[in-house]
């Protein structure tokens, strides 16, 4: 088991190594290896406002997101793209009010974009796995 978690954590791209360390700190802070927490943690991860201030995104005593997070006034455009998509790929959560920024055409404009597509792979591993698979063997 080691070794795969291992080998993902080798594949994985990073944006820093401050996203690194932050990602496996968390992942082993809240003791939850699923998908949900692999794609929310590495997606607020990427941003250093939202690594500097995960309690206000994240209860680790209740395991649950803190929706009142996003009107924190720290807020900069890529932490609030970051917490979009992390909240959404968790549970689906689509910020109403401003419901333009939660879609693809304006999350994935952003300087973020080829880590949020690895946000995806984390949360939907098996859709993408099979995806890259059917992508090399088209390429051989």
């Amino acid at each position: 088991m080691y070794d795969s978690q291992e080998r993902m954590m080798k594949k994985m791209k990073f944006i820093n190594h401050e996203h690194q360390k932050f990602y496996q700190e968390t992942m082993i802070n809240v003791g939850i290896d699923d998908t949900y927490h692999k794609a929310l943690f590495y997606t607020l991860g990427i941003d250093q406002d939202c690594r500097s201030h995960i309690h206000d995104l994240y209860d680790f005593q209740n395991y649950r997101i803190k929706l009142n997070g996003i009107h924190k006034a720290w807020q900069t455009t890529g932490s609030m793209q970051c917490k979009l998509l992390g909240f959404n790929l968790y549970n689906g959560y689509v910020y109403k009010k401003e419901y333009q920024e939660s879609t693809p055409y304006h999350l994935f404009s952003s300087e973020y974009c080829l880590y949020f597509i690895e946000s995806l792979k984390l949360r939907y591993p098996n859709q993408t796995r099979q995806k890259d698979r059917q992508v090399i063997h088209q390429c051989r």
